[in-house]
């Protein structure tokens, strides 16, 4: 009987707090929506380096011109 008692007591006390959160919790949802829009930004400005053409040398490159370097064209 002892223990219903203090059970009920405990009951109509209501929810005690441990520890109370050092900002309101709309702010945690805010910050963490501006963290993932500033790592999506992060993302989508490097989205295309892949792609970019390589830049222009000053060296000619020649491709596929006979007699030129070690292999002559009657080897």
């Amino acid at each position: 009987m002892l223990n219903s008692a203090l059970v009920l007591a405990a009951a109509e006390e209501g929810h005690h707090v441990v520890n109370e959160l050092p900002i309101p919790p709309v702010w945690f949802g805010i910050i963490v929506f501006l963290l993932l829009m500033a790592g999506l930004l992060a993302i989508l400005s490097m989205r295309s380096v892949g792609l970019r053409h390589a830049e222009p040398t000053t060296a000619v490159q020649h491709h596929g011109a006979r007699g030129t370097g070690s292999h002559s064209a009657g080897h």
